[in-house]
């Protein structure tokens, strides 16, 4: 059987920020009409005397100040981009350098970053993060993070492992969580062409559904995020992310020919969609309709060659098809680009074993279980290897760990290749 166990990772804290990043991250400050504190949240410096933050943050405030550490400088609003979140604050005199420019086009679900903000005139700090959620939104990705990080970091800014600004980070509160997103620093050229009219103004728009949305897909409230998408193609029905959630819930609802209409909407208005295309081959995959899901992983893979999961996802298929030569062959692509992939080598182990190549098959086994040392099912299919190539101690020492993971597994593994 191949692999259906899913990977999980744990987020991690930073205890020191790179010096770029550590110089261009400050505090953002708020004062309501009386002079009180209303609120605080962060900002990174993109230019001289320029501070982004997010508009939610700022919106209530009548003044505003940006600090660092052993200063406070009077800070203004200077342009305003609400539909996207995005705020530019002039603040004079400020002395800090500007945060080096990455990108989030090229971000990837799963990988890492690090969330970085600032309290008062502290050093700023910073938090370990994964890409948990993705769409791809006004020209790049808006990206949902977890786990959930500190209120004051909201309107700092998202880095990459060199230190470059991806995003920036805007918190908000749905059904009684805390999100965690990031605004794509792509956007933040639609700043020079927004200028404020002298109030940021409420956040509306696109944003607004599409948080509900990655919240609901977060919490696996799949009816409610296929209500809240097709709600949202009643406004619009060109939108090809909303489409794009709908199929995400249909196929996690079973409804497979459902995701498939979903999915060609998304391509419809934009063909470029790599994830669609994934997804749509993946929909197919689950209707047997296989000569469809190599096409859609095909298409895919022209846009995004470097995708592991597509290639696994085509590995599938073929294996389904017995194309075995042609399965190893995508499974080995995925590793390529993945070699922590614990789905793709459990399934390259089980391609081998119906092959007959038990040795092959063993040596994939290993990397699942190097990989994911708690995972029974390797482990027995591991030992069951070992039995055919008469390898009887190693097939000894995996009964001894079976019986700590499943002992079950371990008990019908001991009646069939130990003692049968």
């Amino acid at each position: 059987m191949l692999a259906s166990f899913s990977v999980l990772a744990a987020a991690e804290v930073s205890k020191q920020l790179p010096a770029p990043v550590s110089h261009s991250v400050v505090s953002v400050n708020l004062f309501d009409p009386h002079g009180k504190p209303s609120g605080a949240g962060s900002g990174v410096v993109v230019a001289r005397n320029q501070v982004i933050t997010s508009c939610f943050l700022i919106q209530k405030a009548k003044d505003i100040e940006v600090a660092q550490p052993g200063a406070t400088f009077k800070a203004a609003l200077q342009y305003a981009l609400p539909d996207l979140d995005l705020c530019q604050l002039d603040v004079p005199h400020l002395p800090a350098a500007a945060a080096a420019a990455g990108t989030a086009t090229k971000v990837k679900i799963g990988q890492y970053a690090f969330a970085a903000g600032a309290r008062g005139r502290q050093e700023p700090a910073q938090s370990k993060v994964v890409v948990s959620g993705m769409r791809p939104y006004a020209g790049s990705q808006y990206m949902q993070l977890t786990p959930s990080i500190p209120a004051h970091f909201s309107g700092g800014g998202v880095f990459d492992e060199k230190g470059r600004l991806i995003g920036i980070l805007s918190l908000r509160f749905i059904d009684g969580q805390n999100f965690t997103f990031a605004l794509p620093v792509e956007w933040l050229a639609e700043l020079e062409n927004r200028r404020s009219a002298g109030s940021s103004g409420k956040v509306s728009g696109g944003l607004d559904w599409l948080n509900h949305a990655l919240a609901q897909e977060r919490q696996h409230d799949w009816i409610e995020l296929l209500k809240i998408s097709q709600h949202q193609l009643t406004h619009d029905p060109t939108d090809a992310v909303a489409w794009f959630s709908v199929g995400v819930a249909s196929g996690n609802l079973k409804l497979y020919n459902q995701a498939v209409h979903a999915y060609r909407e998304a391509i419809r208005h934009q063909a470029d969609y790599g994830e669609a295309w994934h997804n749509l081959g993946n929909a197919y995959a689950s209707l047997k309709e296989y000569d469809h899901a190599i096409h859609a992983y095909r298409d895919a893979l022209l846009i995004e060659p470097d995708n592991d999961d597509t290639w696994y996802g085509l590995g599938n298929v073929y294996y389904d098809l017995k194309q075995y030569a042609y399965a190893i062959d995508a499974y080995s692509k995925a590793l390529r680009i993945q070699p922590e992939n614990p789905k793709a080598w459990y399934n390259l182990g089980v391609t081998y074993d119906d092959l007959g190549l038990h040795g092959e098959a063993a040596e994939a086994y290993q990397q699942t279980v190097r990989i994911q040392p708690d995972n029974a099912e390797a482990w027995h299919h591991l030992g069951v290897a070992y039995a055919r190539l008469g390898e009887r101690r190693k097939v000894r020492e995996i009964y001894q760990t079976l019986r700590k993971l499943s002992p079950a597994k371990a008990e019908s593994y001991f009646n069939s290749y130990i003692l049968p």
